[in-house]
């Protein structure tokens, strides 16, 4: 019986996407299925999901028929094909350890909350001193309410990748808005989680994979401000107060400040620049600037805080920062270049 749904959407994703089937079928429960989402690839991902669609009953490839361009269309798409009472979904290039989706399965069961996340590894395949969120803050007995897990995710305290109810996809599905909306759909079904709870089963979160969208330029990678942006409205929509919003609201001003950055230092990108104004336009409000306010009053630097500030109240400031922090990082990515001849 199909108890877990493991949903993978995938766009020419043939690079790593036979070891993530691999990892999956590794898996030391059978009571699982994989709906393989193919959003019309160009390459042989098709070829390869078929393969283990023929071998293994567990998956199951499905096609977009016309290309969506987006995970969360995909995933939205294959909402239909369910059959399990809960649901996680995965990019086409993790890894899992062998006992994810029963240590998953079996701590939903124990504590009945709605929402159950693994511990998350930032991978890398050459590495073997990754970075990992580990339960809360080290717990993996902790059970937090949704309003706790939402003000952890703001930091990334916690993973976003969970065991939900599948209630939760066929009511409300993932936002479409951005290339980052999943990352503001998860902080939304945290607040309709009345409970939280987490295990040591292990996702590896993949990082060297240079065709993923956060790893270069590109007009879907600028869309991660304003997913920011909505998250902020969000947490101030539920009543947040400035002593979780303030650090968030800086988070959010200064990836605006990077994502200006990017463009100057990528003249492909210049067509960005009006949405990138628009947004620094829709950071003015009051309410912004008092959790901006708060979340430079966290930090050691005055000076630095007081030119955030000056660059979120002045146009003229705030390209002046911008153009600082693009000369950094020209900077930093030629010191890296010469570090390693060998990149990219």
């Amino acid at each position: 019986m199909v108890k877990i749904s493991v949903m993978l959407p995938v766009y020419n994703g043939a690079d790593f996407l036979e070891l993530t089937l691999a990892s999956l079928g590794e898996q030391t429960t059978d009571a699982f299925e994989v709906l393989c989402i193919d959003d019309c690839s160009t390459d042989n991902s098709a070829e390869i999901i078929k393969r283990y669609e023929k071998q293994d009953p567990r998956f199951r490839y499905i096609n977009t028929e016309t290309n969506l361009g987006s995970a969360s269309k995909s995933l939205n798409f294959a909402t239909r094909f369910i059959t399990g009472s809960r649901f996680v979904y995965s990019s086409q290039d993790d890894l899992f350890s062998k006992d994810w989706l029963q240590k998953l399965h079996d701590r939903s069961m124990e504590t009945g909350a709605d929402a159950v996340l693994p511990d998350v590894e930032f991978f890398y395949e050459s590495s073997k001193a990754n970075r990992r969120i580990s339960g809360y803050h080290g717990d993996h007995s902790a059970r937090i309410t949704g309003r706790d897990a939402f003000a952890a995710s703001l930091d990334w305290s916690i993973p976003g990748n969970a065991l939900w109810p599948v209630e939760f996809l066929k009511d409300q599905g993932f936002y479409e808005f951005n290339a980052f909306s999943d990352e503001y759909t998860v902080r939304s079904w945290f607040l309709k989680s009345k409970e939280v709870a987490f295990c040591d089963g292990v996702f590896f979160y993949r990082q060297d994979n240079p065709n993923a969208i956060t790893k270069k330029p590109s007009p879907k990678r600028l869309d991660e401000v304003y997913t920011n942006l909505m998250v902020w409205r969000l947490g101030k929509e539920n009543n947040f107060d400035t002593s979780v919003l303030g650090p968030f609201a800086l988070r959010t001003f200064r990836s605006l400040i990077r994502a200006q950055a990017t463009i100057i230092n990528n003249p492909e990108l210049a067509g960005e620049t009006l949405r990138m104004t628009q947004i620094w336009d829709d950071l003015q409000s009051p309410a912004f600037r008092t959790s901006l306010e708060a979340g430079v009053a966290d930090k050691k630097k005055p000076l630095i805080g007081m030119i955030y500030l000056k660059a979120h109240r002045s146009l003229r400031w705030f390209k002046l920062l911008v153009r600082l922090s693009a000369a950094t990082a020209r900077i930093k990515d030629k010191r890296g270049n010469k570090a390693s001849p060998t990149k990219p």
